[in-house]
Formats: C-alpha cells, sequence, structure tokens
C-alpha cells in the first residue's frame, strides 16, 4: 500500500474516533467536546508516527495535564469531571494504537466507550437494582472463570476416561454464566409484566415459574384466564433453552446433532408458540397482568454453583457407568431421570457426549426429546400440585399433549430417515 495512502487512513480514524467520543460528550454539554476529543485522538497518532518513545512522553503528559485540570476545579469548589478526563485520556491512547496500525482494536474500543457513556442514566439505574448477593455472585463467577478452571487437569483421571475436571468446570462456568445473566434480567424487568418474566424464568428455571403460576391461581382464581398463557411462554422458553444448550456444547463435534435437534425441537417450539399465541389473544379480554416477580434465588452463590457441579458431576459419571453397562439405553434412562432435577443440566450432558463421540446424532435428539418431555410434564404437575385447580390443570395438560406429539412425530421421521 502506498504510505501517503496508510497515513491518510490513520488521520481519517483517528479524528473519526476523536469524534465519536466528543460528539457524545458535547451532547452532555461538557466543556470537552467535540474539537478536544478530536485533537487528542490526532496528537497520540502524530506522537506514535514520530517516534513511539515520544509516544510514551505524550500520554504521560497529557495524564499530567488532566490531573491538574481536576486539581484546579476541586480547588475552586467545582465538581471533578473524572470521566471526561478518562474518556478523554482513553482517546488519545487510541489514538496512538491507530498511530501503531492496531485499526479493530482502537475502533472496537472507541464504540465501547461511547457506549458506556452514552449508557449513564441505564447503567446507574441498573447497578441502583443490583443486591448484595448479585454482586457477590459476579465476583464468585470471575472466581470460577478465571481462578479455579486454569488450576483443573485437562485430561480424564478416571481410568474409564469418564470424568475431565477442566471440561465439566467448564460446563459449570457456561450453564452459570447463561443462568445468572437471565437471573439479573428477571429480577431487574420482571416487574414490568408476568408474561415477560414467564420467559425470562423459563430461560433460568421452569419450574419455578411453575411454582409462581400455581401460587397465583391458588391466591386468585380469576387468575385461570392468563396462566395458561404465561405458562406456555415459560415451556417455550425452557424448550429453546434445552436446544440451545445441546447446539452450544455439541457444535465443536459438528452440526450433525444442531441439525437433529432443530428438526425436533423446532415442531415442539412451533407448537408451544401457537398455543401461546391463541392463548394470549384469548386472555386479551380478561388481561389481569400484575407487576409479579418471581422468587428466584441467585444462580452464582457458593452453594447453588457446588450444587449444579456435583448434580452435573453425577449424571455425568452415571450415565458414563450407564452407556458403558447397558449402552444407550442406560444413557437416556440416566437423562430422562436427571431432568427431573434439572432439565439444563440434561441438555449440557446430551451436548458433551456428542463432542466426545460418545453416542450419535440420532441418540442426542431422542435424549433431548425425553428430558425436554420430562420437563414438560413435570411443569404441568407442580403448576396442579400448588393450585389444587383441577380444570386449570387440565387445561395444561391438553396444551402440553400436541407439544409432546409434534415432537415425537418429528423424532420418529429423524430416526426413521437414518440420522
Amino acid at each position: 500500500m502506498d504510505p501517503r495512502i496508510l497515513l491518510a487512513e490513520k488521520v481519517a480514524v483517528s479524528a473519526g474516533i476523536g469524534l465519536l467520543i466528543g460528539l457524545e460528550r458535547e451532547w452532555r454539554h461538557k466543556e470537552v467536546g467535540v474539537r478536544s476529543f478530536t485533537i487528542a485522538a490526532l496528537l497520540g497518532t502524530l506522537a506514535w508516527l514520530v517516534s513511539p518513545t515520544f509516544a510514551l512522553v505524550e500520554v504521560g503528559v497529557l495524564g499530567v495535564i488532566i490531573i491538574l485540570a481536576n486539581v484546579h476545579l476541586l480547588s475552586n469548589k467545582q465538581p471533578m469531571e473524572i470521566t471526561t478526563a478518562l474518556a478523554l485520556a482513553v482517546t488519545n491512547v487510541l489514538g496512538v494504537l491507530i498511530g501503531g496500525g492496531f485499526f479493530f482494536l482502537a475502533l472496537a474500543c472507541a464504540i465501547v466507550v461511547t457506549t458506556l457513556l452514552s449508557w449513564k442514566t441505564e447503567l446507574i439505574e441498573f447497578t441502583s437494582k443490583l443486591t448484595v448477593a448479585e454482586i457477590r455472585g459476579t465476583l464468585l463467577m470471575a472466581f470460577i472463570a478465571a481462578v479455579i478452571y486454569p488450576l483443573l487437569p485437562q485430561s480424564a483421571i478416571d481410568p474409564w476416561r469418564l470424568i475431565i475436571p477442566r471440561s465439566i468446570w467448564f460446563t459449570v462456568i457456561v450453564v452459570s454464566g447463561l443462568s445468572f445473566i437471565n437471573y439479573v434480567l428477571l429480577r431487574q424487568y420482571g416487574v414490568k409484566g408476568i408474561r415477560y418474566s414467564a420467559i425470562l424464568g423459563g430461560l433460568v428455571n421452569s419450574a419455578a415459574v411453575s411454582i409462581m403460576l400455581g401460587q397465583q391461581l391458588k391466591a386468585n382464581p380469576d387468575a385461570a384466564e392468563t396462566v395458561p398463557s404465561n405458562f406456555l411462554l415459560a415451556d417455550l422458553a425452557m424448550i429453546f433453552r434445552n436446544a440451545a444448550l445441546v447446539a452450544i456444547f455439541s457444535w465443536g463435534a459438528g452440526p450433525a446433532a444442531s441439525y437433529a435437534t432443530l428438526f425436533v425441537i423446532g415442531p415442539m417450539m412451533l407448537i408451544a408458540a401457537l398455543l401461546a399465541f391463541f392463548s394470549l389473544l384469548r386472555a386479551a379480554k380478561k388481561d389481569q397482568l400484575t407487576s409479579q416477580s418471581i422468587d428466584l434465588r441467585s444462580p452464582l452463590d457458593l452453594r447453588s454453583v457446588l450444587r449444579f457441579a456435583v448434580l452435573f458431576l453425577s449424571l455425568t459419571v452415571l450415565s458414563g457407568l450407564g452407556e458403558l453397562l447397558f449402552g444407550a439405553v442406560g444413557f437416556l434412562l440416566v437423562v430422562s431421570i436427571g431432568a427431573l432435577a434439572s432439565a439444563a443440566s440434561s441438555a449440557v450432558l446430551v451436548g458433551t457426549h456428542v463432542l466426545r463421540n460418545q453416542i450419535s446424532p440420532g441418540t442426542a435428539v431422542l435424549a433431548l426429546f425425553l428430558a425436554t418431555m420430562v420437563g414438560l410434564i413435570e411443569n404441568v404437575v407442580i403448576v396442579y400440585s400448588v393450585s389444587r385447580d383441577r380444570a386449570v390443570g387440565v387445561r395444561l395438560a391438553l396444551f402440553t399433549l400436541p407439544i409432546v406429539l409434534a415432537g415425537g412425530l418429528a423424532l420418529a421421521l429423524t430416526l426413521l430417515s437414518g440420522w
């Protein structure tokens, strides 16, 4: 490439980054705006082009200037502009990166910085709702991912190669992380309506949603018109979650299992979505939405993480032994029974077995169907057990039946096709 064109690109990208961040600060009516941020970015780029050593000196000098400016504001009893000062310093460093040719890194960081600056109100509102348990959960997530995971052995520690500590712990990290994200979303936005909570709750724990719906129905019999639609939304989310977990953990072995899963789970999701849609239309005439949130514990307290780790380890060992002793039948039995405790763990187990080439895509999709079916039936039983409303229990069972039949028919076609 012509050196002059490369220099022009660096100047243009550097100015663009300064303009991007500076426009946000200008929109916030800050004293340091578009011109200052653009100049800071260009200064970093020019300093690097002169000499990398000169760039380091320039960054240090700019840092001292920023500190002195804030000290001056503080001495005049004016609020310090810490965020704007840090953004200006980062913009200058991004200019240095552009000078060094790291275009992608600089642009990605500029977008992140601008997003953080523009989301000030939303971030403050979000963090103000966080509880101590959720903050501790975040720290625990960092600990189990960054500290424990690298220390675990990468190879099997038993003669049958059933227990691979790092692989099992990676599963714990992924599932705990997804559950925690869904939990926080549910905690933050569940008050907007029980339907929204039902979807998020289904991603976290559909059994908890079923308990909540049963309690709502028991306390208010008139909720019988809205419970079925919310129940179906939670089931839909649960079915999607199970399929997504299998796809995530089996993708390394190829897309065959994911395609088979989609072929079987897709009709179940479609039927569940249609039933939920028509149920919502029916309930619209008697809309009785409440600002109720689901009473869920954070999935990232130490006890919950260890409980899931022990459960998944147990299922891994039992399924491995069952497969060694009884073949695919033993594996399917363990997955089905395990779904009573956690359908998510059974789905992950299926995905990891596919990844290790321990089961075929056909066995995997059969196991996932059985685990999902157990979860669907369990949810019906939970709502009826809590509410003792036979009429609603029968309705939920009738809604669940076509979902199961659709999956069973698709499963039969999949297996007959020799997948």
